[in-house]
């Protein structure tokens, strides 16, 4: 039966490193936030560690002034 093990209990699976990434335009920044929580919370109540990692690809620019 598909979830009726833990995930992340095997040390194999433990150890690999996995990255999701959540994009979307500069209106919608409260939908990838709050998109990217949850899945977060998803993720760590199945027993997975996250860590999360905010980026915003403005190379030394105000984003409110683009």
């Amino acid at each position: 039966m598909i979830g009726s093990k833990p995930v992340g209990t095997n040390a194999a699976q433990s150890k690999t490193t996995k990255h999701i990434f959540v994009t979307g335009g500069v209106i919608s920044s409260l939908g990838k936030g709050l998109t990217a929580a949850s899945l977060g919370n998803l993720l760590t109540a199945r027993g997975l560690h996250v860590v999360m990692q905010k980026l915003d690809p403005y190379l030394n620019v105000d984003p409110g002034t683009m």
